[in-house]
């Protein structure tokens, strides 16, 4: 049977497509996820919660149902007690920006954020912000000296009050172009920073 032109186009779109849903799948199995985050944000006291054997955090919000983040990252605790959670999910065309905030009863202000899909202009803290680096990272502007990460890496610092902070960088994700193909073209990282450490 010969084949025409027309079937010749469709069995490369069909190509194209199996191509790209397998790229996206491996691109998904190794990024930072959150399942089940209520449509609306609010604070949530944990009493407990642990890493299960397969590397998932699961938080119990009561009526909410539970939310599972995963993998949960290795350098933060796996075992948390009496916790203030807050999660958030705005929609975006890259794909849902997802966030976790936790706080103890002593404190006003997080010591843990938690970043999916977060991009790369987004403020730590005042003063303090993401931007995109050469080569595939990030790098953190507004300290007296720029720190620049790669996936993987984590760095310390200090804000203007001394305090200091941890931040690591799980992933980078800088969309490829395609002819024809309209996408969003923000870069997009996943990533944590944490204020229970000393510098």
């Amino acid at each position: 049977m010969k084949m025409t032109s027309s079937m010749r186009h469709l069995r490369l779109l069909l190509s194209a497509a199996t191509l790209a849903a397998c790229a996206c799948q491996s691109v998904a199995g190794d990024r930072l996820q959150f399942e089940g985050v209520p449509l609306e944000s609010g604070e949530t006291l944990l009493a407990h919660a642990a890493v299960n054997p397969a590397g998932q955090m699961q938080l119990d919000l009561g009526q909410q149902g539970v939310v599972t983040i995963s993998p949960w990252p290795k350098a933060l605790p796996g075992q948390l007690q009496a916790q203030y959670a807050t999660l958030r999910q705005t929609l975006h065309p890259a794909g849902p920006l997802q966030s976790l905030l936790l706080r103890t009863a002593e404190e006003q202000e997080p010591w843990l954020t938690l970043v999916a899909n977060g991009g790369l202009n987004w403020g730590l803290l005042p003063g303090i912000r993401l931007r995109v680096a050469a080569g595939g990272g990030v790098r953190i502007a507004g300290l007296k000296t720029n720190l620049s990460l790669v996936p993987g890496e984590t760095v310390k610092f200090r804000d203007g009050a001394m305090h200091c902070w941890q931040f690591g960088l799980l992933a980078v994700r800088l969309p490829q172009g395609r002819v024809g193909i309209s996408q969003e073209g923000e870069a997009r990282a996943d990533w944590y920073l944490r204020g229970d450490v000393a510098c």
